[in-house]
């Protein structure tokens, strides 16, 4: 993977990878419960 020139892009991507992480963590959380 190329590191993204605009320091705006990685902030964004960043931000979706823990929002999938948060995502992912409620999901096993909530079929665990």
């Amino acid at each position: 993977m190329q590191e993204p020139k605009d320091p705006r892009m990685s902030g964004r991507i960043a931000m979706i990878a823990l929002l999938v992480i948060a995502a992912l963590t409620l999901v096993m959380i909530w079929v665990a419960a």
